[in-house]
């Protein structure tokens, strides 16, 4: 059974980013000198003493300015919108599936993207990096990085540039622009299905407790327990990271306590094929003696033994909807809404099923 998935957006707190760009003005200001002697020198025009030369380039500098037409002449050549991506890894299917979205959502623009890894990102200066973007024809940078930087966002503040996140680990002041799942509803309704099967002993294996993607998954969870007027067994959270060996840790850890769970919601589909290892290591079947929910509904619920069932999420869609905001804020345009949820709908596989008379007696 699948229930019929929706788009939700909250309002937008965010007008238009680029009004913050630096401007000439601004660094004239800096300098202490006219807006005519700071145009001439960034500019490169002669006629101007060396000391006020020198003011105007420190202060432009510093202030991460970038002139119009160094922003605009690589776009004239290429001629294409070329959005930069930036993320911590592709070594998941969330990943593969989120880059073929912003692949295709790129695609009727006429424009691309280019991937970058965050490591190779953290050793720059954040406004040498966001000037070099802004100067190769960047005309946006879409995040999703395991940690929010607030020196990077304002550095592609100050150059003009747009930020989009995708769901950050850690989460970043709702002035930011993100688009995402709607976490807390997926994770209420995949709870929802362990307790209408008759579980009461449900563990959450939770990816890091305070990312923007995990926590309303936790809070879902949370609330479906509460209107049976249950709560977590002590120890029946746990919180890592969106991994296999996570799901592997935890569930093991869960299944050899004490009172064990006879149902998992895992935070991710990696988490949930490490639950169901740990329950073949430790002799146990699912979903025979453990019943396991994933969240994501990636291709490996499909080709995992048993199949899983899982939240599904639309990961490609999601990457779509991050370029298509990249595109409406580089075109001066308010965006829609500083946050974007599109739905979540739970699709049922063969990891799921009552639990044996222990859970019900």
């Amino acid at each position: 059974m699948e229930v019929e998935p929706t788009t939700r957006t909250l309002p937008s707190v965010v007008p238009k980013l680029r009004p913050n760009r630096v401007n000439l003005s601004d660094v004239a200001q800096a300098a202490g000198v006219s807006v005519a002697s700071a145009s001439k020198v960034l500019n490169g025009r002669i006629g101007v003493a060396p000391r006020t030369r020198q003011l105007v380039e420190e202060a432009a500098e510093r202030l991460g300015y970038v002139a119009v037409s160094e922003r605009e002449r690589p776009v004239r050549t290429v001629r294409e919108p070329l959005i930069e991506v930036v993320t911590t890894s592709l070594n998941s299917p969330y990943a593969v599936q989120l880059l073929n979205g912003l692949m295709r959502g790129a695609a009727p623009h006429g424009g691309s993207i280019t991937v970058r890894a965050l490591d190779t990102v953290l050793d720059d200066d954040p406004i040498e990096w966001a000037q070099r973007l802004a100067r190769t024809g960047r005309i946006g940078v879409i995040e999703t990085v395991s940690q929010f930087s607030q020196e990077r966002a304002d550095a592609l503040r100050r150059v003009g540039l747009p930020l989009v996140l995708v769901d950050p680990l850690d989460v970043p002041p709702q002035s930011y622009l993100s688009v995402g799942a709607t976490n807390f509803a997926g994770g209420k309704t995949a709870t929802e299905h362990l307790l209408n099967l008759g579980h009461t002993h449900i563990a959450f294996i939770g990816g890091s407790a305070g990312s923007e993607g995990n926590l309303p998954r936790q809070h879902g969870y949370l609330a479906a327990l509460a209107q049976r007027n249950l709560t977590p067994a002590e120890g029946h959270m746990t919180f890592g990271d969106f991994s296999f060996e996570e799901g592997l840790r935890s569930a093991t850890a869960l299944l050899t306590a004490a009172v064990p769970p006879t149902a998992v919601f895992a935070s991710s589909d990696l988490v949930a094929l490490g639950a169901i290892e740990a329950a073949r290591t430790l002799g146990l079947r699912v979903p025979e003696d453990l019943s396991v929910v994933g969240f994501d509904d990636t291709f490996l619920a499909q080709t995992s033994s048993p199949r899983l069932t899982s939240v599904n999420q639309p990961i490609a869609e999601i990457g779509t909807t991050a370029v298509d905001t990249i595109v409406r804020l580089a075109r001066g345009e308010a965006p829609r809404a500083n946050r974007v949820e599109l739905a979540t709908h739970l699709v049922l596989r063969d990891s799921t099923c009552p639990p044996k008379a222990r859970e019900s007696s």
